[in-house]
């Protein structure tokens, strides 16, 4: 199954723990006054050009960036909220390490890093990736680890069933055998027992993974120390469903008409980079809703003309992106 789905848990939807406290500057000058006045209760001095005020009002900014300081402290040593170093460190906990990215261009090669979205999935996934009954957990983990190119990832098998044979003609069979009916093909042309299919989403180009990266993929995955003996992996490219959004905006009177535009063009890709995984629908009403930023008044959408429906081996990929501007409209 594709990452995001195989990672039920969504870190990113956890509140902030307990650990972590809400800060206000104002609550704690308040606690520091009234622990200074149950101490001095004679001082009577509550004006704020007072210097002793101004010395409670520094001990409580101090206080306020202590604790903020402690807050973020906190934070890194969780996998919901580390970033950068921190998260470095806690994937060394469990093995993993953040993929290296090697960028060619006419000037040099640089090198550059895996995001930290990306490498935090992988830790999320790296105790899957120790067993060696090969779950789809473990295959997921091994082919982001694989490359960097890899986005997401599918792991699926094929099923079957014993056909139940008249006596008749299984006399004519050799003894003890069986024959099999394929119930679910998991997208292969000619399954058989023991086939593992891992579709792979690239993130380079429009979702269409290269032959080097589905070479690099099906190596790894081959590793002794990898895949279970009785396993024959395929890795295969995901079907990539090209399609155009064409869409008319009408705005509310006195609007920047282009600028509008501009924040809604932006709305709708990050809307497909949100939706850039195996499996995901583009559906006409969540277009609606990226469409709709502010100052929109209301949007038709041309193209297309119903919900892009995606299974598990395929991803959407807009190639053409226009809106047009249909003037004001109340």
């Amino acid at each position: 199954m594709s990452l995001t789905n195989f990672s039920a848990i969504d870190l990113s939807r956890f509140p902030s723990p307990t650990l972590i406290e809400a800060l206000s500057y104002e609550d704690i000058y308040t606690n520091v006054l009234a622990e200074f006045q149950s101490r001095f209760s004679e001082f009577d001095a509550l004006v704020e050009s007072d210097p002793v005020l101004k010395v409670l009002e520094a001990f409580a900014y101090r206080e306020m960036l202590l604790r903020q300081r402690i807050n973020e402290s906190a934070e890194h040593v969780l996998l919901a909220k580390a970033s950068s170093k921190e998260l470095d460190y806690l994937g060394s906990r469990f093995g993993v390490e953040r993929a290296a990215v090697l960028s060619h261009s006419e000037d040099n090669t640089s090198e550059n890093f895996e995001s930290d979205e990306r490498f935090r999935q992988r830790i999320k996934l790296a105790l899957e990736g120790h067993s060696t009954a090969g779950p789809a957990g473990a295959y997921t983990f091994h082919a982001f680890t694989a490359s960097p190119a890899v986005h997401d990832v599918h792991v699926d098998a094929p099923e079957f069933a014993y056909i139940d044979l008249p006596e008749e003609i299984q006399s004519y069979l050799p003894a003890n055998t069986h024959l099999l009916s394929c119930t679910r093909n998991a997208n292969l042309s000619k399954p058989a027992p023991g086939d593992v299919v891992v579709t792979v989403l690239s993130n380079e180009g429009n979702g269409a993974a290269s032959e080097s990266v589905l070479s690099e993929v099906k190596a790894h995955l081959e590793r002794d120390d990898v895949r279970p003996l009785t396993d024959r992996v395929n890795v295969v490219s995901a079907d990539i469903i090209e399609f155009n959004l064409e869409a008319t905006l009408y705005f509310y009177p006195g609007m920047n008409a282009a600028e509008i535009i501009q924040d809604a063009k932006a709305s709708v890709n990050q809307f497909f980079t949100e939706r850039a995984k195996l499996g995901h629908d583009i559906s006409i009403s969540a277009l609606h809703a990226a469409l709709h930023v502010a100052g929109v008044q209301r949007a038709e959408i041309h193209l297309p003309t119903q919900d892009i429906l995606i299974n598990q081996y395929q991803a959407a990929h807009c190639l053409n992106l226009s809106i047009h501007d249909g003037g004001e409209h109340v």
